[in-house]
């Protein structure tokens, strides 16, 4: 079924369709360019993006940073030049990109693939994105720095239960911009960071089946590789996706893996718990932006910040 796809649009690429791929939120292709395997997908600005948010800009802030990541030895999606030397398009009523298909399985959240491999795996990639000179922010990057404003004078009015769940954001937004300014959160190293590096967008293969490759730069922006690591945490330093708390051995395994590769200090790791739980503040701030607020990940920021201490040990624990 092309019907979803622009008329035209796999004829001026020179793209076969081999396949619909399944995507939860936007319309993506496997494709064939000459014996290249790559996946076209519409970029659909989601939830958290601004209403006047420039998409093509934007695709072509990531594009630029792939292609240079190309050569650095780390395997990621590389932008196809198949719309004339440019690997994305305005086509239709949307944004088309073209990117490199990275052959693997998901690693989501089977058991078969060690944590501690998936934190190494993290390292290699910053240690190949600090060879990547970027010198602007992503046009709608939203920096941990930006969540405490947002969040005190974005959300609306509310009532009841909801009042009392406003109260608690900019409670726990106030701690944030606290808690960015003891760590010196504008002091430390920036590269660009994957910005959802989870083990829902890491490739694994071979017997035993390892990491070999991250996708979906959907989130990548200037930021620390220590908020990388946090942002990675939020998710899938969980027992399961439903869980609203974090499991400690996970965590410290992770931590162990990337450290194997790239060494943190006590300071770093104490940087990472407060990384960890800006990442849901984060993801509040953006749809209070875009105008569609979504309290659902307080429960488990408040478990973050409730747990703190237990979170800063353990990840101290883990270092050698």
């Amino acid at each position: 079924m092309q019907r979803d796809l622009p008329p035209g649009l796999l004829e001026q690429a020179g793209l076969v369709a081999v396949e619909r791929l399944p995507a939860r939120e936007t319309c993506m292709w496997l494709v064939d360019w000459d014996g290249t395997l790559g996946v076209l997908r519409r970029l659909d600005p989601p939830p958290g993006w601004a209403a006047d948010a420039d998409v093509a800009a934007d695709t072509g802030w990531v594009h630029g940073f792939l292609s240079r990541l190309a050569g650095r030895g780390f395997r990621a999606p590389r932008p196809l030049p198949v719309f004339g030397q440019r690997s994305w398009t305005l086509a239709g009523t949307g944004v088309w990109e073209v990117v490199s298909f990275v052959p693997g399985d998901v690693v989501g959240w089977s058991s078969q693939v060690p944590m501690e491999a998936v934190g190494a795996l993290l390292a290699r990639y910053h240690a190949a994105a600090c060879q990547v000179r970027v010198t602007s922010q992503r046009p709608i990057a939203l920096p941990l720095a930006q969540v405490p404003a947002v969040l005190a004078s974005g959300l609306p009015g509310q009532h009841g239960r909801e009042a009392g769940q406003v109260r608690l954001v900019r409670r726990l937004a106030g701690e944030l911009a606290a808690d960015l300014d003891r760590i010196g959160n504008g002091r430390l190293l920036r590269l660009v960071i994957h910005g959802d590096f989870t083990n829902h967008n890491v490739i694994a293969g071979g017997q035993p089946s390892r990491p070999c490759g991250v996708i979906d730069f959907a989130l990548a922006h200037l930021e620390s590789p220590l908020a990388d690591i946090g942002y990675g945490l939020w998710r899938s330093g969980r027992p399961y996706q439903q869980a609203t708390w974090l499991d400690m051995p996970r965590v410290q395994r992770f931590v162990r893996g990337y450290v194997s590769v790239r060494p943190l200090s006590g300071d770093d790791v104490a940087a990472i718990e407060v990384f960890v739980r800006g990442r849901g503040l984060q993801m509040l701030a953006k749809r209070t932006l875009a105008g569609c607020p979504d309290l659902g990940m307080l429960r488990q920021v408040h478990w973050l910040s409730t747990h703190r201490q237990l979170i800063a040990d353990a990840l101290a624990e883990a270092l050698p």
